[in-house]
């Protein structure tokens, strides 16, 4: 089958059977195979990722996954909400179409290294930066952080360094050098270093099964009750 060349050259090469291939495509986009990928963590994560979204909030999700998460985030966010979805495959999209045609969900192709206008409650990266090189990585996160609300928060979900004891760790680390390479980078430093505007945010960790997974959550600062008053203070000294 020939690449999509609308891919990016890294997608090509790793991940076009999945994402330009509609038989493989069908084949991973099942709750049961998305268990099985994720060694049985993808109801649990799914269910953290929906816990924190308030109902009615305005949600971008960049890049469309397999399994029911996205329906789960759906029924979350309920009709008063939005919810848009970035991808850059034609084919999910397509496939994304015909799957969510009765939800009010909005189907975007867009390159999320390329920054955008809107402003969002929540963010969702679902097993996304372990598919991307650190070059991409950075400007898709800083892009995320950046069309953040005042107290919107961006939610990282996606693979860690399991700890010593996990009986997993070598056999992970095997499956990742093969087939998914730029996973590894999660496993060498935190999410949060992965961006040159962390300090803008609070940041906040959750491990799962041995630190297989992390859920990383970036919370936009507000300036505290506080801080306006020392900024007060400041202030009126000056004058």
């Amino acid at each position: 089958m020939p690449k999509n060349t609308s891919l990016p050259p890294y997608m090509q090469s790793l991940y076009n059977k999945i994402y330009s291939n509609s038989f493989w495509s069908g084949i991973m986009d099942d709750c049961r195979i998305a268990n099985i990928v994720t060694l049985g963590a993808d109801k649990r994560l799914t269910a953290d990722v929906v816990k924190e979204i308030a109902r009615n909030a305005h949600v971008l999700q960049i890049g469309l996954t397999f399994g029911d998460e996205i329906e789960q985030v759906y029924r979350k966010i309920c009709k008063q909400g939005k919810f848009d979805i970035f991808d850059i495959s034609e084919l999910q999209l397509s496939r994304a179409t015909q799957k969510f045609g009765h939800y009010n969900i909005n189907l975007i192709k867009k390159d999320a290294t390329e920054s955008w206008q809107e402003k969002y409650d929540v963010i969702i990266c679902y097993n996304l930066l372990s598919e991307i090189p650190a070059q991409s990585r950075n400007k898709i996160m800083t892009n995320a952080l950046n069309s953040l609300s005042n107290g919107g928060k961006a939610l990282f979900i996606d693979c860690c360094k399991p700890e010593k004891y996990n009986l997993l760790r070598f056999p992970l680390k095997l499956f990742n050098l093969l087939y998914k390479p730029f996973s590894l980078d999660l496993w060498n430093k935190p999410i949060e270093n992965m961006t040159d505007i962390k300090n803008n945010f609070r940041w906040h960790h959750t491990y799962y099964y041995g630190k297989m997974f992390q859920k990383v959550i970036a919370i936009r600062k507000i300036l505290s009750s506080e801080d306006v008053r020392k900024l007060t203070r400041m202030f009126k000294n000056g004058k």
